[in-house]
């Protein structure tokens, strides 16, 4: 537990990092960058509180828009300011700083409400584009920079492990009460799951979790085969593919009618129905052809 001491006390500045070798004392006060002319030193205690007060004030510019353009990344892949750690001069420039600051504004109006923010954003006509192609913008702006289209997007691999624990009927979704790990006895959503620091599960890693022992903007993408042969192999999805076939009964045509709404929230087309109907017919093998649903590139990325 942290607790103050009974007087702080400034300290001096160790120069070059030199215990032994200190300068002038460092009141405790805000960052001068990021304030005002004549700043008050903290006197509150330790002075963490009114620390955590300035950073949140609304009149630093920086904290709503590091927050909204965070908020942006993780609905689009890339935030307005690529490099969501670094806003200084060597980080990458706002693609659309306008946009940047009327979303931190509004932010700050909104009394810093998440939820509103989210809704802001996907109530966009940005965000519920769609990811048709276009030859014309294309030739414009290739890397989509000016977001003309929506990109498609993977699932990360706690919102992959969750679709496939709900769509086979088996996911716990009463809240955690202490870290699980990640056996076939652990249905509770990914967010639950114990994370270990010095021996990361296989599966987070294969999917691209971060390292626990680093700070991480954003994650490193890959696509690798081993990741297509986890979904062939995985005694996990083999189990929740069986599950997910066992939930639905009937003919063919009306089991995996189903099965492609519970997976896919669609009916299947007909080509898509006589093949999976030829498929049962000479497999008889339903949990296979659930596994086939789980790891099609329609149930992975999200267009």
């Amino acid at each position: 537990m942290i607790s103050d001491r009974d007087k702080p006390a400034d300290v001096k500045i160790s120069i070059r990092g030199d215990r032994n070798n200190q300068g002038e004392i460092a009141p405790r006060r805000f960052l001068a960058i990021l304030s005002l002319e004549n700043r008050k030193p903290f006197s509150k205690g330790s002075g963490r509180e009114e620390l955590a007060e300035a950073i949140a004030d609304p009149s630093n510019p920086l904290t709503a828009r590091v927050f909204v353009n965070r908020v942006w990344q993780h609905h689009f892949g890339v935030g307005i300011v690529a490099t969501a750690s670094n806003f200084g001069q060597l980080g990458e420039r706002p693609t659309h700083p306008e946009l940047l600051d009327y979303l931190a504004g509004t932010f700050v109006q909104d009394g810093w409400s998440v939820k509103k923010l989210h809704r802001e954003i996907m109530l966009s006509d940005t965000y519920q584009r769609s990811t048709e192609d276009s030859a014309a913008n294309a030739a414009k702006d290739g890397a989509n920079q000016y977001l003309w289209r929506f990109n498609r997007n993977r699932l990360d691999v706690e919102a992959l492990r969750d679709s496939i624990l709900f769509v086979s009927g088996t996911l716990d979704t009463k809240p955690g009460e202490k870290p699980l790990r990640f056996d076939e006895k652990n249905y509770k959503r990914t967010v639950y799951g114990f994370i270990s620091r010095r021996k990361m599960d296989g599966t987070l890693a294969l999917f691209d979790f971060p390292n626990p022992n680093n700070t991480s903007e954003s994650r490193i993408i890959t696509n690798v085969p081993l990741q297509r042969l986890w979904f062939m192999n995985s005694d996990f999805v083999e189990k929740q593919a069986k599950a997910l076939a066992d939930r639905f009964s009937g003919d063919p045509k009306d089991r995996i009618t189903a099965m492609y709404r519970a997976v896919f929230h669609r009916v299947p087309d007909p080509t898509e129905l006589t093949s999976g109907i030829q498929y049962i017919e000479e497999s008889k093998d339903w949990a296979s052809y659930a596994r086939v649903l789980l790891s099609s590139n329609e149930f992975l990325f999200t267009d």
